[in-house]
């Protein structure tokens, strides 16, 4: 095969080009990414830019195909890699964050902070969450088992108990929101 500068592309002659390729780069591009809608999703934009840049390619067409989805599938590997670096540095913020809350308000001597409204509004919640967050979050946080022996205990994953736990948590941090913001005021105070 000729490079492009020599030899014009048309249309038609494109279309037979991705018949006969197609199949062969979404199988390579499966290897690297091993997600066939995303494989196919990086051929079809690789052809779209053969299409595109075809007035510039000066290289033979099978050689450019190859090259242009092997470097998309390491961007988009590249990509999948920072977005769940990206997500597991918010998660162990978040968990931060309301353990920091947590030892707060365990730290504090309830008998002077709303004691009795901050169990109060802690048990209605409880109450509230689903028969399974509610089983995962008094297993953890009363009973304190791991993830792994809630998950075992309950024929579910690890990622679910995760999940269930940070739920559980959200819902009492935003029912009790005014009086963290009080504790932590009362903290910076004492300090």
């Amino acid at each position: 095969m000729q490079g492009f500068a020599t030899s014009p592309l048309t249309q038609e002659s494109f279309e037979q080009i991705f018949h006969r390729y197609e199949r062969k780069l979404c199988a390579i591009a499966y290897s690297y990414v091993r997600d066939k809608e995303a494989a196919q999703d990086i051929v079809n934009e690789c052809f779209a830019a053969t299409w595109d840049h075809r007035q510039n390619i000066e290289t033979t067409l099978e050689a450019y195909l190859y090259q242009c989805v092997r470097n998309e599938c390491l961007k988009y590997r590249r990509n999948q890699t920072t977005q769940k670096a990206v997500y597991e540095k918010i998660l162990a913020k978040e968990r931060c964050v309301m353990d920091y809350y947590t030892r707060t308000i365990e730290s504090c001597n309830p008998n002077e902070l709303f004691r009795a409204e901050i169990m109060e509004i802690c048990r209605q919640q409880i109450d509230k969450m689903p028969e399974l967050r509610r089983r995962i979050f008094t297993a953890n946080k009363f009973e304190g088992l791991s993830y792994k022996e809630i998950a075992d205990k309950n024929g579910i994953t690890t990622h679910r108990v995760d999940y269930e736990l940070r739920m559980a948590m959200n819902m009492l941090r935003l029912s009790l929101k005014d009086y963290l913001a009080i504790l932590a005021l009362f903290i910076s105070v004492k300090h």
